[in-house]
């Protein structure tokens, strides 16, 4: 079994000042601008030339073919020639695109007001006394952002003034966001921009992808030597900052339960668990509301994003009340839009929407659904490496098929195109871009299940999975 990557960011830091801007790591399925636009539309190729005039190469887009989207409607977006795609990606837009019942609030709250939460407003606290009653009682404060990004860096600033140290430990793949704080330790960013000295990472995805009765041992084994090797270095330990679902590392829901131990130790060793769900949280797991449920974890912080919204800018993070407390005792926060009245009638609207269309059963019945028949259709091609999920977050790994099960991230890229060209969007996840990811809308219906399934079967018919 392969060790921790312990030290890897750590001393990778310090040698990547002098090497600076090498190591960049691309966008999985994201379209190269460097090759330009020949072969595509008309209509595509304009838009994407305007693009680069205003917003330059900065901000991605995905598919060899970028898609112009123009409307979207519950699973399904639709472009400027009218063809309807089949969303399975955006989790954003977590009670499907243009719902109605969120459009509603937005739009009769944008009759009455929107301004900042420095002023006493229904909105912000009906919306916090509702989200609470989702979380065990320790977890009894929020406070609002606008993105997970900044929820991260406000729950990895709260950490250092709780506990004193620095040191933060997460996954050899992570993501977590774009502040500085929060990218300088997200491994996927790559190396070209230094990471933190104060970070430690380790390996999952080894044990996860096929976890067998001793992975709680081994990873909990892993993330002790962690948090001895930041007190070792002298920065202790402050976090183990953790997306639930692990999407960034291949999408890894397995052996339930590790978590919770890796709390534990991460107490034991002076800090805190931050969980991270953004992309697990909102009954996307079918059999959980929060992602670290899952795990039985006792978490410290709980940060969320954008889905809370369906895609309106918020987020928010929540945290046991000594912590905010102490962090209120060393300085001041606010977040001038965090918390605004739009943003909270969005958020509950999607709230309702889960609960009167009892969602979290539904991502759960229909996830095991398109999981199994998924399984069903592909065991028997040789570039099939296996599927996990939970609830409406499935992850399908793709291999060499010369029987040696090497990751093949050119196969995946190739199968993310093919069902692009079959009006179904998916894309890439893992390390090496060889998992296929799928993260519909909870909102995916059961005609929704039967056309990916049938794109599916037409890519295994055309030999890309053979």
């Amino acid at each position: 079994m392969n060790e921790t990557q312990l030290g890897d960011a750590t001393n990778s830091a310090e040698n990547n000042t002098k090497t600076k801007q090498t190591g960049k790591k691309q966008l999985a399925n994201g379209f190269d601008f460097s090759k330009g636009t020949q072969g595509l539309d008309a209509d595509s190729a304009t838009l994407i030339e305007r693009r680069k005039r205003v917003l330059g190469t900065l901000g991605p887009l995905f598919y060899n073919q970028p898609i112009h989207v123009v409307r979207g409607q519950g699973a399904h977006l639709f472009d400027a020639q009218g063809n309807d795609y089949l969303d399975c990606y955006n989790n954003v837009a977590c009670v499907g695109h243009v719902n109605a019942h969120v459009r509603e609030a937005v739009a009769d709250q944008l009759t009455r007001q929107d301004t900042h939460s420095r002023y006493l407003q229904d909105e912000v606290l009906d919306y916090a006394e509702r989200l609470l009653g989702y979380f065990p009682q320790t977890l009894d404060h929020v406070s609002f952002t606008n993105s997970g990004s900044e929820s991260n860096d406000l729950a990895l600033r709260m950490a250092r003034a709780y506990t004193g140290n620095r040191g933060v430990v997460v996954t050899s793949n992570a993501y977590h966001g774009i502040t500085d704080l929060v990218a300088s330790i997200s491994p996927s960013f790559g190396t070209g921009i230094p990471l933190a000295s104060f970070l430690a990472t380790v390996e999952v995805a080894d044990v996860l992808k096929n976890p067998g009765p001793d992975a709680e041992e081994i990873l909990l084994g892993r993330f002790e030597a962690a948090f001895r090797q930041l007190h070792d270095a002298g920065y202790g330990v402050s976090a183990v900052l953790l997306d639930q679902i692990f999407s960034s590392d291949g999408v890894l829901p397995g052996a339930p339960g590790w978590v919770g131990r890796v709390a534990q130790a991460a107490h034991e060793a002076g800090g805190l668990l931050i969980a991270d769900e953004v992309q697990s949280g909102f009954a996307r797991t079918g059999d959980a509301f929060w992602g670290f449920q899952r795990h039985n974890a006792d978490a410290d912080i709980v940060t969320m994003g954008k889905p809370m919204g369906n895609g309106i800018p918020t987020g928010a993070v929540v945290y046991k009340t000594p912590i905010g407390d102490r962090f209120a005792e060393c300085t001041r926060y606010f977040n001038t839009f965090g918390g605004n009245p739009v943003s909270m009638r969005a958020a509950s609207a999607v709230l309702d929407e889960i609960e009167q269309r009892e969602l979290l059963r539904h991502a759960e019945t229909i996830g095991d659904r398109i999981a199994g028949e998924l399984e069903s259709l592909l065991g028997d091609t040789p570039g099939f490496g296996g599927i996990r999920h939970a609830g409406l977050f499935i992850g399908l790994d793709i291999t060499s098929r010369d029987n040696r099960g090497l990751p093949d991230p050119a196969a995946t890229q190739r199968i993310v195109d093919e069902l692009r060209t079959r009006k179904v969007l998916i894309s890439a996840s893992g390390a090496d871009a060889s998992t296929l990811k799928l993260r519909p809308p909870l909102v995916f219906s059961d005609a929704d299940a039967d056309r990916l399934l049938d794109a599916m079967q037409q890519v295994k018919s055309v030999g890309l999975l053979r």
